[in-house]
Formats: structure tokens, C-alpha cells, sequence
């Protein structure tokens, strides 16, 4: 979440200020508000409290609060007054019987964004999130769901045996956004330290660690991942204009070996390759890019979803660059490195 310095200045002097600002049903803006760039509600507030609260709250859930949308946020608050908003109450309400989150209090950047919002008039607004102003921005796109972490959930643990719909071992289903995020101790978001996902996959030893041997653990990046993305709040998001470049020549070092660690490796390695299919090595890999079947490169096959095909990934698919990539370099004769 991206403060400015004017922003951060005036915060903590509001801070300090509020029991004086809010007493004896007398509201007076915090200090500088006039000031401050504005807060928007839809990149910044409304993903905040998605992923705070909708676990909890929502259509048919408890409470009769919704998070998703702005007219149920809007039914607990009052526009241009914080302090007698049931959302800024609750939230604030630390280590009271009412507060919300009931065990993870929102932060006071968070707390702060939420009070700043209702007292510039709660607008459903939305900013420029391309770099021509419109206030600190929420910075929700840091890790991307789809591109960044879905693939390490499908490829290392959402998979037969494990934690696909069938296998669902200690309850997890651990292959789509939903299923990853409805056990509440899993993934508990802006708190990676807490989140016993994160913690199995970053456990160096014990029975507990996830992937169980004799899969390969999750490498140093892919922790780091994880636990940026939960920190940054765990969102739901995709970045489609993410950077896949097809120019020039690919090779398998620099275009083909990073997408297969990513999408593929955690079923097929070495060690434990599912179905006989091990992609660990350029040759493996190789192998399966120029053996055909019905004319079509089985790599191919799989990852297009061809029928007579094994769908690869089975819990998911690549994306078109992706796939388009592997073509390319089949097609430009499997270049190894250079």
C-alpha cells in the first residue's frame, strides 16, 4: 500500500488527535484533511474489506453484512462521519467482544485508509492506477493470484493423492482460488506468519512440511511468493498483460524450463513423477516436445487439452502465451541454451 509522505505526516498527527476530534457527539475532520489525496473506494477500500471480511459476511452469510459491493458497505457507514460508522467502529474496536476481523485486526494503515475514505464522503470512487495521480494507491497487482500462485497450488499440492477434489486430505481442496481460500486457518490474509499454508510449505523439516517428501519442496521463490501475496492481502486477482515474450529465439533455459518449474514440476520430477512423466531435464522435456501422437507433440497435447490427451495441468490450463511459447519453440527446433 503505497502512503504519500503528506499522508503519512498527517496521519499521525490525526492519530494523535482523534480522542479529541470525537467526543461529546461533536465531528470535526481530522486534522488536514482538505489535504490528504483521496482514497479510493474501489482499488483500494472495497478489495481491503473483500478479503477481510467476506469470509465471513456476504450473501446468504452471517450478519446481514455484505463486502462486496458498495451499497452493502454503505449500510454501515455514515458518509463524512467516522466516528459514528458502524464499519469504523467495529474495526476499531480493539480487543472489544465486537470487533471485526474477530481475531485479526485490520492494521493502522488499513484502519487509517477506512477512516480517511468516510471522511472524505465514503465516494464509490475510483483512481488512476496507471501513474497519473489520484491518491496513495493499493497496490493489489504487487503478486497476481492467477499468474503467480495459482500454478504453485495446482502443480505441488492440488493434485491426485493430495489435495484435488477426490483426495482432499485434512480437508483442503487446494485447486482453484475458492477452495484455497474457504478454510479459514489456511490462508489468513495480510498475515503470512499465521497462515498455516505458508507456514507447512516454509517448514525446513518435520512431518508436517508441505509438499511431503518425496516431492521436492517449494523452492526459495515460490515461498517468497506466497507470502508476499498473502501479505499484500491474498486477492483474487489476475494480470493478464503480465510479460510473456515470444520474440525471437527461445530456448529452453531462458523461456521453456522456468514455465515447466512453475506449472508442471511439482508432479513430474525425478523423484516422484506422476504417470511415468518426469520433466526435471531438457532431455525429458525434449522428449515429450517431439514424440507425436495423432500428429500432435504430446507436451502439446496436454497443455492445449486435446482430446486423447491427459489435460495438463489438470486443475488448470495455461495461459495462451504460454502455450504459444512451447509451440514456438518446438517449432524453432528445441533450442537448448545459448
Amino acid at each position: 500500500m503505497k502512503i504519500t509522505k503528506l499522508l503519512l505526516t498527517t496521519l499521525v498527527l490525526a492519530f494523535l488527535a482523534l480522542p479529541f476530534l470525537f467526543t461529546n457527539s461533536c465531528r470535526h475532520d481530522p486534522i488536514g484533511i482538505d489535504q490528504l489525496d483521496t482514497v479510493c473506494f474501489q482499488t483500494q477500500i472495497l478489495p481491503m474489506l473483500k478479503t477481510s471480511c467476506g469470509i465471513c459476511h456476504g450473501p446468504g452469510k452471517e450478519g446481514g453484512f455484505d463486502p462486496n459491493s458498495y451499497s452493502g458497505i454503505m449500510r454501515i457507514v455514515k458518509s463524512g462521519d467516522a466516528a459514528n460508522s458502524k464499519l469504523y467502529e467495529v474495526i476499531t474496536n480493539s480487543g472489544g467482544e465486537g470487533m471485526m476481523p474477530p481475531n485479526r485486526p485490520l492494521n493502522k494503515d488499513q484502519r487509517t485508509l477506512i477512516l480517511v475514505w468516510i471522511e472524505q464522503g465514503a465516494q464509490n470512487t475510483t483512481c488512476d492506477t496507471t501513474g497519473g495521480g489520484g491518491g496513495p494507491q493499493y497496490n493489489m497487482d504487487t503478486i497476481c493470484f492467477t499468474q503467480n500462485i495459482a500454478p504453485i497450488f495446482q502443480s505441488n499440492c492440488g493434485k491426485t493423492g493430495c489435495h484435488d477434489v477426490t483426495s482432499h486430505k485434512e480437508g483442503y481442496v487446494l485447486t482453484n482460488y475458492n477452495t484455497i481460500m474457504q478454510n479459514g486457518e489456511g490462508i489468513i490474509p495480510y498475515y503470512p506468519n499465521s497462515s498455516k499454508l505458508y507456514q507447512i510449505t516454509s517448514s525446513s523439516a518435520g512431518e508436517d512440511i508441505m509438499p511431503p517428501a518425496p516431492n521436492p519442496a517449494l523452492t526459495a521463490a515460490q515461498r517468497e511468493l506466497l507470502r508476499q501475496w498473502i501479505a499484500d492481502g491474498a486477492l483474487n486477482s489476475n494480470c493478464p498483460w503480465t510479460t510473456c515474450d515470444t520474440t525471437g529465439t527461445l530456448t529452453y533455459t531462458a523461456n521453456i524450463a522456468p514455465l515447466i518449474q512453475v506449472n508442471c514440476i511439482g508432479c513430474h520430477n525425478a523423484t516422484n513423477a506422476s504417470g511415468s512423466v518426469d520433466l526435471s531435464s531438457y532431455t525429458q522435456v525434449k522428449y515429450y516436445s517431439e514424440t507425436l501422437r495423432s500428429g500432435t507433440p504430446i507436451i502439446l497435447g496436454a497443455t492445449k487439452h486435446i482430446s486423447g490427451f491427459v489435460p495438463m495441468p489438470p486443475s488448470g490450463i495455461l495461459s495462451t502465451c504460454q502455450i504459444r511459447t512451447i509451440e514456438l519453440w518446438i517449432s524453432q527446433g528445441m533450442v537448448n541454451t545459448k
